[in-house]
Formats: C-alpha cells, sequence, structure tokens
C-alpha cells in the first residue's frame, strides 16, 4: 500500500520501509482508499473480490508476483489471510462458533498457514543465495509458481472452497520448498534423509558391539532381540519417509535411536540376572546358617542381642536386593546382597557368653 499511494502510516510501524505482516485500523484505513480508488466497496476487508483486483493489477511476470518488496499487493494479501486466519483462530477457540467450522474448512487453514510460512522462509533463502552471488532464476521461478498458486486457494478459501483451497496451499507448499531447497536452504525432507543415514550407521554399530559381546561369550540374547525392534521400527520409519510423511518419520527414526541404546545396555544383561540371583541365594543361606548358630548359642545362655539385631539388618538387606532384583537392576541387587552375606557373618561374629 505504502509503494501505491496509500500509505499505511507516514512514521513509524506501517511506514515505508517499516511494513508490518499485522492487519490492523492503519492497514484497513488504506485498503479502504485503495478500495475506493479501484471502483470496490469500501469496507477495509481484503475479500475475494479485493484479493482478485489486487491480482488482476499484478498479473505481469515483472510484477510483485515474482518479487519481494514491503508494501506490495503481495504482502497485503498474505497480511490480511494473517489476520483471517487469526479470527478464524479466535472463533474456534469458543464452543459458540466452533460448531459451523468444518473440518475442511480448519484443514484449509493449516494448509494455508503451512503455505505462508514456505513461501517466507523461501523468500528469505533467495534473498541470502543473492546476497551470496548465486544464481537465483529458478528458485525465483518456483516461487513465482508458489505465489500463483497460494493466491488461487486463498481466493478458492473466501469462495468456501475448502477441499479446493488445501490442495491448492499444498502446491503453493511444495512450490515455495523447492524454491527454498534450489536457493541452498535445507528442506524437512533433506533432515529425515540425513537423520535415516545416522540412525542406520548406528544399527550397524550396534550389531558390531553385540557380535563382538557374543564372541566374548557374553549373553547377547535379550540385546538381540531389542535390536530386532529397532530394525522393525526403522523399517517402519523408512515407509513414512517414502510416502512423505515426515513427521511421522521422526517420531520413529526417535524411537529406533532409544531401542539401539537399550539393546547396547543389554548386553550380558543375562549374565548379571544370573549372578544376581545366585548372590540372592548365598545370603539366604548365610542368613539360614547364621539364624541357626545364634539360636544354639542362645539355648546354650550365650548374650546374642547384639546377633539378632545385626541378623535382623540382614534380613532388611536381602529385602532390598530383592526389590532390586524384582525391578531389574541387577547390580543393586547384588550389592545388597553382599551386605547381607557381610551382616550375616557380622552377626555370628558378635555372639559372646
Amino acid at each position: 500500500m505504502n509503494t501505491s499511494g496509500f500509505p499505511v502510516a507516514l512514521k513509524g510501524a506501517g511506514s515505508l520501509g517499516n511494513e508490518t505482516d499485522n492487519f490492523r485500523g492503519l492497514t484497513k484505513q488504506a485498503v479502504k482508499a485503495w478500495q475506493k480508488s479501484v471502483g470496490l466497496k469500501d469496507d477495509g476487508v481484503f475479500g475475494s473480490e479485493s484479493i482478485a483486483k489486487a491480482l488482476s493489477d499484478n498479473s505481469s511476470p515483472s510484477s510483485s508476483l515474482t518479487e519481494t518488496s514491503n508494501g506490495t499487493a503481495d504482502d497485503l494479501i498474505i497480511a490480511s489471510l494473517r489476520a483471517e486466519i487469526a479470527n478464524l483462530e479466535d472463533q474456534m477457540a469458543t464452543s459458540q462458533t466452533s460448531s459451523y467450522r468444518t473440518a475442511e474448512d480448519k484443514e484449509a487453514i493449516e494448509a494455508i498457514k503451512k503455505a505462508i510460512s514456505m513461501i517466507q522462509d523461501a523468500e528469505e533463502q533467495i534473498e541470502e543465495a543473492e546476497d551470496d552471488g548465486d544464481n537465483v532464476s529458478r528458485p525465483q521461478k518456483d516461487l513465482a509458481d508458489a505465489r500463483e498458486d497460494f493466491y488461487d486457494a486463498v481466493d478458492s478459501y473466501f469462495k468456501n472452497s475448502y477441499e479446493k483451497a488445501t490442495d491448492l496451499a499444498l502446491d503453493a507448499y511444495d512450490g515455495a520448498q523447492d524454491a527454498y531447497a534450489d536457493a541452498g536452504g535445507e528442506t524437512e525432507e533433506d533432515e529425515i534423509k540425513e537423520l535415516i543415514d545416522e540412525i542406520e550407521e548406528m544399527i550397524e554399530e550396534a550389531e558390531d558391539e553385540i557380535d563382538e559381546a557374543d564372541d566374548d561369550g557374553e549373553d547377547v540374547d535379550r540385546a538381540e532381540d531389542i535390536l530386532d525392534d529397532a530394525k522393525d521400527a526403522f523399517d517402519e520409519a523408512e515407509d513414512a519417509f517414502d510416502d512423505e510423511d515426515y513427521e511421522l518419520a521422526e517420531e520413529l527414526l526417535e524411537e529406533v535411536e532409544d531401542l539401539i541404546n537399550d539393546a547396547i545396555d543389554a548386553i550380558g544383561e543375562n549374565d548379571d540376572e544370573d549372578e544376581a540371583d545366585e548372590k540372592i541365594d548365598e545370603a539366604k543361606d548365610a542368613i539360614d546358617e547364621a539364624e541357626e548358630e545364634i539360636e544354639e548359642a542362645e539355648d546354650d545362655g550365650f548374650d546374642v542381642d547384639e546377633a539378632w539385631d545385626l541378623l535382623e539388618e540382614a534380613e532388611e538387606e536381602l529385602e532390598k536386593a530383592e526389590d532390586e532384583f524384582d525391578d531389574e537392576d541387577y547390580d543393586k541387587a547384588i550389592d545388597y546382597a553382599e551386605d547381607a552375606m557381610d551382616l550375616a557373618e557380622e552377626a555370628i561374629d558378635a555372639i559372646e557368653d
């Protein structure tokens, strides 16, 4: 508006060189003035008729459809749509109005928001590439096509053609993403592909570590089972990637990474379990043996009060060992079982006349 003879403001926010994406009172007044000048109803609402008029005035290849400049019809459309989206989201947040917002309506809004964000990312990436002296003719063409689809999506939305608006907005997103990538930006697809390669390498390293442990005689049965689960999840992630469901692919790859770590942690786990089970049995035998000796000493008239106290502590440590064993923390179970055996031995030593 500022460059079309209808300034939003003469200074400060909204003035030439200080434009924003906000669509508020000053912008509305500028829109009304523009509408009146082109023979439209001057209501300040940048709806389908205003969009059509703005597009017809910017239809040449050298116009703002292929360039980014503050205050152009492009920016006005985006600012207006942002205001419309914010308004609709406020309505959807209330029970009184959410009932008449259809699923198709909401889907179209989300697709348009996604397209806006990608278009702006592409614009910034193209500017950066241009500043670096790169040839940006191809990404500029992709972006121009994306903008065309975006405007058509907006127009379809205001005509309540929500399904068409969604399809066009997604086309705009894809086109803007191509522009972003052509200008040197890393797309979501690129990021997930890199993550897939990293996770695949982690799986191979885990396999090598498990094989080496197996050669050393460690128990790797559970580790192999967990790694098999990781491989299954990895296959699902690759399928999601092929289906272009990058969000699901990323979630599955994070799950795979956790499973790989669990598999490595499980190397030799059964050996630890066996050792813990054996230590607990030894502690039980030690306590039983100490109890017999204390009872015999008590019958013979020995002072066994301290011995009974120590034996009670031994039984408490044994109980802790069994709890840790049930929780599969075998290292702690072993420690508690050994403490129980030491206390049982001390109990026997404490028997006095």
